[in-house]
């Protein structure tokens, strides 16, 4: 997309939000995640080149199993913290990596990692390995065990 068609795309978004919520007393959970990531959308200092060259770098990294480095790579992109790198990963690579949560970690009983999660490659690390080790020994996949500690909080 070139200049001219990002901001077309800004206009019309704007709009068909803006038409959206119009005749609603109040935004649903939806319509503010929307309205917030289409600022966070239009603030980034990322231009698309950058986006794709980090990215491409961080699966080439990801697949290889290189998980600190993966992280890190993504950690470069603007507003990203680990939690939002992992996402991405996990996205990616459902089967091979997992979001990190404050709400896992402590469903895990790793509260300790909760004062460096957000920024320490080492730590995802540390938290991934164990629960792929957790899925497999409840001989679920990494996606549902994840998503099954932040949902229901139980092993």
């Amino acid at each position: 997309m070139n200049r001219k068609e990002i901001l077309e795309w800004y206009r019309q978004e704007f709009d068909k939000i803006s038409k959206g919520i119009s005749n609603k007393k109040n935004l649903s959970y939806f319509d503010f995640l929307r309205i917030r990531n289409f600022k966070l959308q239009n603030s980034s200092r990322d231009n698309k080149e950058n986006v794709k060259e980090i990215t491409k770098k961080a699966f080439n990294l990801a697949k290889k199993d290189e998980i600190e480095e993966a992280i890190s790579k993504l950690l470069k992109l603007h507003g990203v913290a680990i939690p939002i790198a992992s996402t991405i990963l996990a996205m990616k690579y459902p089967d091979k990596y997992c979001i990190i949560d404050r709400i896992v970690l402590k469903n895990i009983g790793k509260e300790e990692w909760l004062k460096q999660y957000l920024s320490n490659p080492k730590i995802y690390k540390e938290y991934l390995l164990l629960m792929r080790k957790l899925a497999k020994n409840k001989n679920m996949d990494l996606r549902n065990f994840e998503r099954n500690l932040f949902e229901n909080g139980s092993i």
